[in-house]
């Protein structure tokens, strides 16, 4: 009934992930193309259904001392409730897997998270991730409101903060110039050092960004402050529907005018522009997490903008080989270590 083998036309894949109802940017043959550049590799596996392609997912490789694995990134996009389709993908990929001497496969599908989904991976012998690789609790906004029902929606204090920006003559602009990234790396370093945590290497950032600025598709922000200063950064991903929050910055220089709000608002009207329909702040804590989980403080801030919360299906694993198990060991403590 159905077919597995790799999409050689890009621009054929890309079309069908935009027209899912998420059309995460990790998905696209461009995220592939940027792992390139990290020296890893990337196919396109479709599934067809005749000469239709109906679902399949990115595969990256990822070479590690703890073990080798394929990584399918807010993948695969399945009908997870055709257990032909399901069944067709997983054996292919598993087949692959191992003639690229895979220690494992790990998947985090762009699906909500219930007990049918979870139940579907371990039937195909996948289980629970130690960490998850892209956020797995994401803010959503619905972008198909009016401007005035979007700023109605927002706290008050959101709202309120937003006008006084404007008021004061906080400026915000976009590029796509090294200049630009180098404003964000700047304030990027300024921020690690203060809260003391890892950031995304320069390279990286820069690989990814250029993959998607070229067509358009990532804009840096700038926020400056009334006397010229540049106080806040982010680099937004507009890919399919969706507009995605992917690295930001900020110095906080004037507690008064909290330019990040800014930034956020003018992502909002750009995306609508656009005709996007979702609005991803990406990452926020999980239901019931303490006030002391890393994500608290940044989740607070964006729901004040409205929305709701996407609570997909944790990162799982296909161990292939018993080096997995070295892996899983790792990445345990790396969890304990971050708080996650």
């Amino acid at each position: 009934m159905y077919s597995i083998r790799e999409v050689l036309q890009k621009k054929e894949w890309d079309a069908f992930v935009k027209k899912q109802k998420y059309s995460p940017f990790v998905q696209s043959y461009k995220y592939g193309e940027f792992y390139v550049s990290l020296h890893e590799q990337y196919w396109i596996l479709g599934v067809y259904k005749g000469e239709e392609l109906v679902g399949g997912s990115v595969v990256l490789t990822t070479h590690a001392k703890r073990g080798h694995f394929f990584y399918l990134p807010y993948g695969p996009i399945l009908a997870f409730d055709d257990k032909n389709m399901v069944e067709a993908f997983f054996t292919a990929l598993a087949k692959k897997a191992k003639v690229e001497h895979m220690d494992f496969i790990r998947v985090s599908p762009f699906l909500s998270d219930s007990q049918e989904g979870r139940a579907v991976l371990q039937d195909h012998g996948f289980r629970p991730a130690p960490m998850h690789v892209l956020a797995e609790n994401s803010w959503l906004l619905d972008l198909s409101q009016s401007e005035e029902t979007l700023l109605a929606n927002m706290k008050k204090n959101h709202r309120n903060l937003i006008h006084r920006c404007e008021r004061e003559g906080v400026t915000v602009e976009t590029s796509v110039k090294p200049a630009a990234l180098g404003i964000l790396h700047a304030m990027l370093d300024e921020t690690e050092k203060r809260h003391n945590f890892t950031r995304f290497s320069r390279p990286y950032i820069d690989n990814e960004f250029s993959q998607f600025a070229k067509d358009g598709e990532a804009l840096v922000y700038l926020a400056t402050l009334p006397n010229g200063e540049p106080d806040a950064a982010a680099i937004i991903i507009f890919y399919g529907n969706m507009a995605v929050y992917r690295h930001s910055a900020s110095r906080n220089l004037d507690k008064k005018l909290p330019t990040s709000y800014m930034i956020q608002w003018n992502v909002i009207l750009e995306a609508k522009k656009r005709g996007m329909r979702w609005y991803n702040f990406w990452g926020v804590e999980p239901p019931g997490a303490s006030r002391n989980h890393p994500f608290a403080g940044i989740g607070h801030f964006k729901r004040g903008f409205g929305g709701f919360q996407e609570d997909l299906l944790h990162c799982q694993d296909l161990p292939l080989t018993k080096k997995y198990w070295f892996n899983w060991c790792i990445e345990t403590l790396r969890k304990k270590k971050r708080g996650f």
